[in-house]
């Protein structure tokens, strides 16, 4: 039965001489606080770290949350740069989820055949309805036309990087061929308007879900630049997001009858700061460098208890088995150890990874694989100094068996390495797969400090990018550090109170 009362003493016993080591105190609190952001990271970084996408739902394809190399938000205020663009959403309730996110549009039209009401049987959860029905032999325009004006300030000194845009249009025609319908996107700025693009043709009876950017050529062609953020956001003014729904009517003869649903319209204006530490050069999906930072450091953890702990037990092992029982057993053991010690590890854990895979599970197994010889040679002198003591000899003498005399007996005498080894066997695997993974080498489909590294030389623009892009590469930097410097300093702690020869006299 487990004396419950005897472990707590213990315990307290060496919790008092731990406290003593100021150390030991200041890597327990680095650890309980890596600890706290890899346990809670998706509450302080809810972003997904390596397949970010703008909150919301767009069916013609989710828009990225920022732009590439965007610097951090602190830049504003810390460093002066109160110019600096950030992140806006134009039309915050693009969905049209209620009457209000309608009522946001202000609308008008040409003709008194038309009538544009807010819809809540099409659409998500809603949608703008333009119904146009004109009898026949009536006088027509040739051309109706909905007008819809979303108003919003540019607050910003600087232009953004660039823009996108979404809409999505179900068409339903009850006369003509169904291809009389065109919309088209405009950017006023105190009543000079900038065309973006058109777009016509759609599918009938059937949503058509689509997307523009400042990238695309219509775009670049109609205001005139490559850039045409740049162009049209040069002053801090009130701006008209203006859509013109255009519906063609030119036989008079017969009637003319249609319908159009808007959903999902949307402008979002992608600055230049965004987040605590910017986002990195992925021009697909831009990520926050924050959200890779703090959940990382789950993978650090699960990397360094993992490697750590297997590479322990498979060293504790093999060193109590080769100590103590010797002869064919321990020659065969220890050649094996003394094999893989003498081959350079860097190039060895090149080859395996090459040959299994950038799995975080094959680094993980290869840091395992080479991480417990040394240790395994150590437990095995121990073993060879023990098994000659004479409480040993009165255990065989007992007719205790092998594996009692191990478990009960030498086990407990060699535990005290054991714990130091754990804690200082954590940082060398923790670095070895930032270094695996800076090589190109880690999984780069997991978030950790080491593939922070590896998209910073892949995709940073040399040298002169670690001035100006230093929050990209030195926040992981210092992570790996503080970690690294925690378990150590808790292994020099466990060693100097579980050392004789270091323990501090009473």
């Amino acid at each position: 039965m487990v004396n419950i009362q005897l472990y707590k003493k213990r315990f307290l016993g060496f919790w008092n001489q731990f406290k003593k080591s100021k150390k030991g105190v200041v890597g327990i609190a680095l650890i309980i606080f890596f600890g706290f952001i890899a346990l809670f990271a998706p509450v302080i970084a809810p972003i997904d770290p390596m397949r970010p996408t703008w909150p919301g739902k767009y069916p013609g394809g989710q828009p990225k949350i920022a732009e590439i190399t965007c610097v951090p938000i602190w830049y504003k205020t810390i460093l002066g740069m109160e110019n600096l663009s950030e992140n806006m959403e134009v039309v915050p309730g693009h969905e049209f989820n209620s009457r209000e996110d309608f009522e946001q549009w202000n609308i008008s039209t040409n003709s008194d055949y038309l009538k544009v009401e807010y819809d809540q049987t099409m659409g998500e959860n809603g949608s703008i309805k333009i119904s146009y029905c004109r009898p026949a032999n009536a006088t027509t325009q040739g051309l109706a036309e909905v007008t819809l004006i979303k108003s919003f300030s540019y607050p910003f000194g600087n232009p953004p990087k660039s823009f996108w845009i979404h809409y999505s249009v179900y068409e339903t025609s009850e006369s003509g061929d169904g291809e009389d319908v065109s919309l088209t996107f405009f950017i006023e700025r105190e009543d000079e308007p900038f065309k973006l693009f058109s777009c016509e043709h759609f599918h009938a009876d059937e949503w058509d879900d689509s997307i523009a950017s400042s990238t695309s050529y219509d775009v670049q062609s109609n205001v005139g630049s490559l850039e045409p953020q740049r162009t049209i956001f040069t002053k801090q003014t009130e701006y008209k997001f203006k859509i013109v729904v255009t519906i063609k009517d030119e036989n008079a003869d017969e009637e003319k009858e249609e319908r159009i649903y808007l959903d999902n319209l949307q402008m979002i204006l992608y600055g230049e700061a965004y987040g605590l530490l910017g986002t990195d050069a992925d021009r697909s999906t831009p990520r926050d460098l924050f959200a890779m930072l703090i959940h990382g450091t789950r993978i650090s953890f699960m990397v360094g208890f993992l490697a750590a702990v297997f590479s322990v037990l498979i060293g504790l092992a093999a060193g109590l088995v080769s100590g103590f029982v010797g002869g064919l057993i321990d020659e065969a053991i220890m050649r094996i150890a003394d094999l893989l010690l003498v081959l350079p590890t860097l190039p060895l854990m090149i080859a395996l990874v090459m040959v299994l895979g950038r799995s975080i599970w094959n680094v993980i197994g290869v840091l395992i694989f080479l991480g417990w010889m040394g240790f395994s040679r150590s437990i095995r002198s121990m073993v060879l100094s023990i098994r000659e003591r004479p409480f040993i000899e009165a255990a065989k003498a007992a007719g205790g068996t092998t594996s009692y005399i191990i478990w009960r007996h030498v086990l407990p005498n060699v535990f005290p390495l054991v714990y130091i080894t754990l804690a200082t066997s954590v940082p060398g695997a923790i670095i070895a797969e930032a270094s695996l993974a800076w090589l190109g080498l880690g999984d780069i489909n997991v978030p950790s400090w080491g593939t922070m590294f590896y998209n910073y030389q892949r995709t940073a623009s040399g040298a002169t990018a670690a001035f100006t892009q230093w929050y990209w590469v030195i926040p992981p930097g210092i992570a790996i550090t503080l970690m690294a410097m925690a378990f150590i300093m808790i292994g020099f702690s466990l060693d100097e109170i579980l050392n004789p020869r270091l323990r501090e006299r009473q």
